[in-house]
């Protein structure tokens, strides 16, 4: 049980980690709050605990000692209470949000009457920039891209790093439990 908590500490872990390069090469370590209200002092507070954690589940490993094994959960403990918090904060998942922020800016719109389109539509050079504004317009928005799978399963990470925390807290749980008897 104990070796199982920490397979399963590791992939959490290395799912952590992911997201963390992942925030911090989108800008976020240059704010003090993003626009999303993510935190620095929590999300680095929430990893520093967790990698406390692993480190004292490491020693317990490795003595056997029950002391260590209940300074790992006690630190997981935390560690999954800011981690809860950042999910509330930091949901959806952002994933490239510059690019889905594009994305998802709308484009400017005028209002056209049935006349204006009707004249439009008779006059070939009108016709011709209306088709160009049209592509123009779809193309900036990001419509002519597929969706790759693995980016549209990026969303799945942080719902994976939490199940891969609770489990690793019943696991490690267990274990120290099983230690002092």
């Amino acid at each position: 049980m104990a070796v199982a908590a920490l397979v399963s500490w590791l992939l959490a872990e290395s799912l952590g980690a992911y997201m963390l390069r992942i925030w911090v090469a989108s800008g976020g370590i240059r704010q003090r709050h993003t626009r999303d209200g993510m935190s620095a002092p929590v999300l680095f507070g929430h990893a520093s605990l967790a990698a406390c954690g692993l480190s004292c589940w490491v020693i317990f490993l490795i003595t056997g000692a029950a002391v260590p094994a209940w300074l790992a959960v006690g630190f997981l403990a935390p560690a999954i209470g800011l981690g809860v918090s950042t999910v509330t904060v930091w949901t959806p998942y952002p994933v490239r949000r510059a690019a889905r922020g594009a994305a998802a800016a709308p484009a400017t719109v005028r209002p056209i009457s049935d006349e204006m389109l009707a004249r439009a539509l008779a006059d070939e050079d009108m016709t011709a920039m209306l088709v160009d504004d049209l592509l123009a317009g779809a193309l900036s928005a990001g419509h002519a891209r597929p969706r790759s799978r693995a980016r549209s399963l990026e969303p799945l990470v942080p719902a994976v790093h939490g199940v891969l925390a609770l489990v690793t807290f019943l696991l490690a749980m267990l274990a120290a439990i099983d230690a002092i008897t």
